[in-house]
């Protein structure tokens, strides 16, 4: 089989690499577990209390059930907050705002992450503020955002647990010694 030299120069549609997003999203939802079991332990208890929803069929959790639960995690480096706005059987959405002394967060300021309970994942679904982010920018979009710039931000999220972890794992060591 034989290309011309236009085909060999076209550049290829970007493909997100779904196994690498995978693993951040599984990672990710096993630093959480690790970091406030609780928060998932909470989310659990609460699905017991839950209804049916007539329309679609799914148990749903009343909002007064997690209303106002919110969780956090500290390093020297960054606060994550987490605030649970939906819980449903195999899922819960929350809120998660990033705060860092050092940086100063400009694109999102608060991000909205879905708990996959089922498949032990976690996934950033969009971001507020200026703009909500996309799973997919074209190459040429206005706003210059990278074309993968969701699994940059599931990685980013990874890198501040690893950070929470990091200082919960220091605090554990000191106390001992």
């Amino acid at each position: 089989m034989s290309y011309s030299v236009a085909e060999k120069n076209k550049k290829r549609a970007y493909q997100p690499d779904l196994l690498e997003l995978q693993t951040h999203c599984e990672l990710n939802y096993w630093l959480v577990k690790q970091l406030l079991p609780h928060l998932i332990d909470t989310v659990f208890c609460l699905k017991t209390n839950h209804t049916t929803n007539e329309k679609t069929n799914e148990s749903e959790l009343s909002p007064e059930t997690y209303q106002n639960r919110t969780w956090s995690l500290s390093s020297d480096s960054v606060k994550l907050m987490f605030e649970v706005t939906q819980a449903a059987r195999y899922t819960t959405t929350l809120n998660l705002m990033i705060k860092t002394p050092k940086i100063e967060i400009t694109h999102a300021n608060k991000l909205i992450i879905r708990f996959y309970h089922d498949a032990q994942m976690m996934e950033v679904m969009e971001g507020t503020g200026p703009s909500a982010m996309q799973a997919i920018y074209p190459e040429d979009n206005s706003n210059k955002n990278m074309v993968d710039e969701k699994q940059q931000v599931n990685r980013f999220i990874g890198e501040c647990l690893r950070a929470c972890l990091k200082a919960t794992q220091n605090q554990a060591a000191s106390s001992w010694g």
